[in-house]
């Protein structure tokens, strides 16, 4: 009697296309949060030099090839064209 109880759970649903009532629709996993991973951050700007102390300084940081603390103002001795 047994045998007969293993034979019929082991041959599976007897429609070839029907789902059954043997196999289980198990939900999806609950996915969490997703990391970001092609975005990226902008830095906060650089604060400009406002005393010829910070300028100088921005100077030598950046001869010693340092990230300056300030931004340097733009060269004013640069010829415009007319």
């Amino acid at each position: 009697m047994v045998h007969l109880l293993l034979a019929l759970l082991l041959a599976g649903p007897a429609g070839s296309g029907s789902i059954g009532t043997s196999r289980m629709i198990l939900r999806d996993p609950q996915q969490g949060p997703t990391p970001v991973t092609d975005k990226f951050l902008i830095p906060e700007r650089v604060p400009d030099c406002t005393t010829p102390e910070q300028v100088q300084r921005a100077n030598e940081e950046r001869i010693k090839g340092w990230e300056p603390d300030c931004m340097l103002p733009p060269k004013t001795n640069v010829r415009q064209p007319h």
